[in-house]
């Protein structure tokens, strides 16, 4: 991830006040949908890098920056649309997601990200969706191609 931000906004953050709208962009995508689902929290569509990002109430955080543990983002949405819902219920496995943060005024840059991340649990009911996506999922893959356990590998247990 980067860690330097653009003078534009550097100076949005340090100004006494702004007209510059800080969004994040969301894509989700699954191996059993048809077409990636692409979210912002804005009143109006997107286009960034040539795709467009559809407007949805949801608020989504930075992880923590723990030293202990997998960083977590957690994130809430507005259901409003059910086709969020729906997309979710012929979810089989994990759904892939990319996160980057851009400026409204200039979308097809990117200020913080791309990230990278797993969402493994969705909850649902009338008034919102949440969830939680996990940034390195990569530390839940087999590393080598030997496997401790009672079988192979009696003494360790």
């Amino acid at each position: 991830m980067r860690s330097t931000l653009s003078p534009q906004m550097l100076d949005a953050m340090h100004s006494e006040s702004t007209g510059e709208v800080f969004l994040p962009l969301v894509k989700l995508t699954q191996d059993g949908w048809d077409d990636a689902i692409r979210l912002v929290p804005n009143t109006e569509k997107i286009t960034h890098m040539g795709e467009s990002y559809d407007p949805l109430a949801f608020d989504i955080g930075l992880p923590d920056e723990e030293a202990e543990g997998i960083p977590v983002l957690n994130w809430v949405a507005d259901n409003t649309d059910r086709r969020l819902v729906e997309a979710l219920r012929l979810v089989r496995g994990a759904v892939q997601a990319r996160i980057v943060w851009i400026l409204a005024s200039n979308p097809d840059h990117i200020e913080i990200g791309p990230i990278e991340v797993e969402m493994r649990a969705a909850q649902y009911d009338a008034q919102r969706v949440t969830g939680t996506m996990s940034v390195e999922p990569v530390m839940e893959l087999q590393f080598g191609h030997m496997v401790m356990n009672p079988a192979n590998a009696p003494a360790l247990f």
